[in-house]
């Protein structure tokens, strides 16, 4: 069942990819590390780590600088992800009025 609580990718797609991407469209391009994003999306350190390496995969998601040990990723919010988000929203509000 999908978390009727979540951003509009949680909702239209579930799981922790959609939940980090939900969580990359509330901070926009700040830079975010596998502890933070598993801190605000409530997931694992392992299950962030597999959903970066998936977006990675797909280009959502580029490395950014490396902070002492923990290396930082960037969201393209405005480019790489506007078309799919606008998609999900229209999803969202299509199921949301059924």
């Amino acid at each position: 069942m999908k978390d009727m609580n979540g951003g509009p990718f949680t909702q239209v797609f579930g799981g922790p990819v959609a939940r980090v991407l939900d969580q990359a469209r509330i901070v926009g391009n700040m830079e975010q590390t596998v502890p933070m994003l598993a801190e605000s999306t409530g997931l694992t350190f392992k299950t962030v780590q597999k959903a970066i390496a998936k977006l990675i995969k797909y280009g959502f998601v580029k490395r950014s600088r490396r902070i002492s040990n923990a290396q930082t990723y960037r969201f393209d919010v405005e480019h790489d992800l506007h078309e799919l988000l606008v998609w999900a929203d229209h999803v969202n509000l299509k199921q949301m009025r059924q």
